[in-house]
């Protein structure tokens, strides 16, 4: 692999710093350059499934679609703790768009190719879409800005789409020190879980109806509830790919709150939670297009206008504060 750029290099020496000795604001503007191959990791501590385990056919097909990569924004180190603050995120509710057996990540430019998704956030979203066609375009997401892809398997209920609710996109701080989470970069792409897991027991998300949480989908569930599967994304960045061949290397879970010195860079953790609303609360039948209920995963593909992601992770993660889709806390403004 060659040598890591001196900018690039600059982010990662910035951010590695957190907890020295005190100092301001760096003013530090880098390119993350993609990379043709994906950056060596181990599995992180606590959940090795979404992002240590070895990738599947599935997830390793088509070669990444070239991305023209942004400026990094300038992060900052501290000399203490960050004050308390109970939250530190953005919780985006979206609606369900479309329905589609199309994956511009996994399989770029293949219409068809892949088991069917659930897409929410931009509307066009098919499997000719890019970073660069997403942006400017509209959204489902509450913010109007937000023009990012987000798309998971479709599940079915006896060979028949179940009707989703609305799905709540969490930008989230997976680090102790919040004030250190930067944007997405521009052209970033990310898949969440693995289609090859192989059991309940090795899944990474939760299920839950009726208020108990469980590794598969429930044997039935209350009259009235909604099945509900979440499901946390890694959050510690390599700094360089957008998109490595794996779509999943580049990014690691943090251990012990920080940042490993091979994925030095803390970007938002997502949080995905998908509700259904199931007649009589019966769960029989139910399986996703990408198999059982384990093999829930889920992509992202940036689409947010850069300025409007920064002014949002600022003020909500950074700010530590608990804001709606529209990066409003209304009891810290």
């Amino acid at each position: 692999m060659k040598s890591l750029p001196r900018s690039v290099m600059a982010v990662v020496l910035a951010v590695t710093a957190f907890g020295a000795a005190a100092c301001g604001p760096v003013s530090i503007e880098t390119s993350p350059v993609p990379s043709a191959a994906a950056s060596p990791t181990g599995p992180a501590t606590g959940n090795a499934t979404a992002s240590g385990s070895a990738p599947s056919a599935a997830t390793t097909s088509g070669p990444a679609p070239a991305t023209d990569p942004a400026p990094v924004r300038p992060t900052r180190t501290f000399a203490g703790p960050p004050p308390h603050a109970q939250y530190q995120e953005v919780a985006a509710n979206c609606t369900v768009t479309h329905r589609l057996s199309d994956d511009p990540i996994v399989f770029p430019g293949l219409t068809g190719a892949s088991h069917n998704h659930t897409f929410v956030g931009n509307p066009s979203t098919n499997a000719g879409s890019t970073n660069a066609s997403l942006l400017g375009g509209r959204s489902s997401c509450q913010d109007a800005k937000d023009a990012s892809a987000y798309w998971f398997p479709t599940l079915l209920q006896h060979g028949v789409p179940v009707e989703t609710g609305m799905v709540t996109v969490y930008y989230k701080a997976g680090v102790k020190d919040y004030r250190t989470v930067l944007p997405f970069p521009a052209g970033f792409r990310l898949l969440v879980g693995d289609m090859k897991t192989p059991s309940a027991a090795a899944f990474g998300g939760t299920w839950s109806c009726g208020g108990n949480l469980t590794d598969d989908i429930p044997a039935s569930c209350p009259d009235g509830s909604s099945l509900i599967v979440r499901y946390q994304a890694p959050s510690c960045w390599n700094g360089v790919d957008l998109d490595p061949p794996d779509h999943k290397s580049h990014m690691v879970y943090p251990v012990r709150g920080v940042c490993p010195a091979d994925h030095p860079v803390p970007l938002p953790m997502f949080e995905m939670k998908v509700p259904y609303k199931l007649p009589g609360g019966k769960t029989d039948g139910l399986a996703y297009s990408s198999g059982p209920g384990y093999s829930f995963h889920f992509d992202f593909m940036n689409g947010w206008d850069p300025e409007r992601q920064r002014q949002v992770i600022e003020h909500c993660v950074n700010g530590g504060r608990q804001c709606n889709g529209l990066g409003v806390d209304k009891h810290k403004p």
